[in-house]
């Protein structure tokens, strides 16, 4: 596995992106790229960053794909200092989308004939779905991962973060909405300790606790630029639907509290149903929580999305 370590410059501000390609060993870059399948690219999640996806990312270089995947802003080596860890500068979740489609423009121009699978976890999922109304035709196939469902309260989230931000400034540290955002998902798992949610995998959580790239609470600004990415991708109006064949596959954990519950989970996927697309479909795994790339039993996910990326 050869990796590309590079950075992008976001057309919002300049900010620097981290990036990084994964290359199976014999693959030339270029046009034809030959020996490669196609390209995924990966969009992480909130408070973690791309070289937690390193594991995933191997099994995909061995199964012959391409692999790119970068930082969002106020993540990882997307940052001008530790200070701006969870500090996006926009406010409505646009850049980072934005900058997602930069990344997918450098594949594009690297590898032009191959096709091209977005992927993202999480808040990722989000700026995926996101980017759909933007973006549709830059890609080929999408899969939504470990997917906040809808929520009502996205609005008034907004709102109260609002408030906390004009009294104590964008920059502020909330511990009300880090409670309100994710903070309440331990509470499905008493004794287990902080961020048992995200997995069973103890060593997995134990490394994430202890990762200062990952244990940082969003600024008032994050978290603005989550509720917004929340409240548009449930908004039917704007989903260009130029692609309506476009295959999307939604996965997540059975036990994951972000997705609410399997109701909710499925509403989510019949959303994008209902907006267009017509080549959505799904898979629950019974037991895992919300980083299922990181769960016991994960390799079922993992050949389950090369399947996907297959067909």
């Amino acid at each position: 596995m050869k990796k590309r370590e590079f950075t992008l410059k976001s057309a919002y501000d300049n900010l620097e992106i981290a990036c990084a390609e994964y290359q199976p060993d014999g693959v030339t870059q270029g046009k034809g790229a030959e020996g490669a399948k196609g390209v995924v690219q990966l969009v992480h999640g909130m408070c973690e960053y791309k070289e937690r996806y390193e594991p995933f990312v191997r099994f995909l270089i061995g199964n012959g794909y391409i692999v790119f995947s970068h930082d969002h802003r106020g993540h990882g080596n997307s940052v001008k200092s530790a200070e701006d860890l969870g500090y996006f500068g926009d406010k409505k979740g646009e850049a980072i989308v934005d900058d997602t489609a930069l990344v997918t423009d450098e594949i594009r121009r690297s590898y032009p004939d191959l096709p091209l699978t977005l992927f993202g976890h999480s808040m990722g999922s989000l700026v995926v779905r996101a980017y759909l109304k933007k973006y549709e035709e830059k890609i080929d196939k999408l899969v939504v991962c470990g997917s906040p469902s809808k929520n009502a309260l996205a609005g008034a989230g907004i709102a109260l973060n609002g408030v906390i931000s004009a009294l104590k400034g964008e920059r502020h540290r909330s511990a009300l909405m880090a409670k309100l955002s994710t903070g309440g998902g331990d509470e499905e798992f008493p004794g287990e300790g902080k961020n048992a949610w995200l997995t069973r995998e103890k060593s997995v959580v134990e490394k994430y606790n202890a990762d200062e790239k990952c244990n940082f609470v969003f600024t008032c600004n994050g978290f603005s630029n989550l509720l917004h990415l929340v409240k548009n991708v449930y908004k039917k109006k704007n989903y260009p639907v130029k692609n309506p064949d476009l295959p999307v596959f939604f996965i997540a954990g059975g036990d994951d509290p972000v997705i609410i519950n399997a109701k909710k989970w499925l509403a989510a996927l019949e959303f994008l149903k209902k907006a267009g697309y017509k080549n959505v479909s799904g898979k629950l795994y019974e037991g895992m929580r919300h980083e299922i790339l990181n769960e016991r039993g994960k390799e079922e996910v993992y050949n389950d999305v090369l399947d996907f990326l297959r067909k």
